[in-house]
């Protein structure tokens, strides 16, 4: 491959949809969204338990339960209460765990900066510059593989699990293909491995 030997220039904007991308790949994001769920979950259960008992002690005769039932009643209903508030916080914690919103937050608050990145893909590894002119440079002998989504090469680390960098697809003009582009960061890595 002719590219192969040559340092391959690559600049495009990255939008919404790059960085949402990234963030779906966190595994970080992932088990924290994964692990409020579970717990949203749970606090769901404990709520239906708390109505349950709670429509118990209300169907029952107040002569059950002597002159304790309303405190009885006023802790149940407490406890719907927290219940009701604590799956309201774990639903609320899971959509802003969401990689969209997390997109969204990262673009607007300046993480991630609005303009135009250049990518070089050189012999020894990739760097790139952001627009605020900041700069990263990755060996490919730091690199386990890709990870190809729709827009994006993911760049994973040595052990595979974490995102350590990403090369879009968009902006290209010295490659044919994806599937070209795709080859040459694969034999990049394979090459600087071995």
């Amino acid at each position: 491959m002719a590219a192969a030997a040559d340092t391959i220039v690559l600049r495009c904007e990255l939008g919404w949809a790059e960085v949402r991308e990234v963030m779906a790949a966190s595994r970080l994001l992932a088990l924290t969204r994964r692990s409020w769920l579970t717990a949203g979950v749970f606090f769901a259960a404990l709520l239906a338990e708390a109505i349950v008992l709670l429509r118990f002690v209300a169907a029952r005769p107040a002569a059950a339960y002597g002159s304790h039932r309303g405190l009885l009643l006023d802790e149940l209903i407490a406890g719907v209460g927290l219940c009701l508030l604590l799956v309201g916080w774990s639903a609320l914690r899971v959509w802003r765990l969401s990689p969209g919103r997390q997109a969204r937050q990262a673009l607007a608050n300046g993480v991630w900066p609005r303009g135009t990145y250049e990518y070089k893909l050189r012999h020894d590894g990739v760097a790139w510059r952001a627009p605020d002119r900041s700069a990263v440079f990755l060996p490919w002998s730091a690199l386990a593989g890709t990870c190809e989504t729709e827009r994006l090469f993911l760049l994973m680390d040595a052990e595979g699990r974490t995102v350590r960098g990403f090369i879009p697809k968009t902006g290209r003009s010295d490659l044919p293909s994806d599937a070209e582009l795709g080859r040459l960061i694969r034999e990049r890595i394979r090459a600087a491995i071995s």
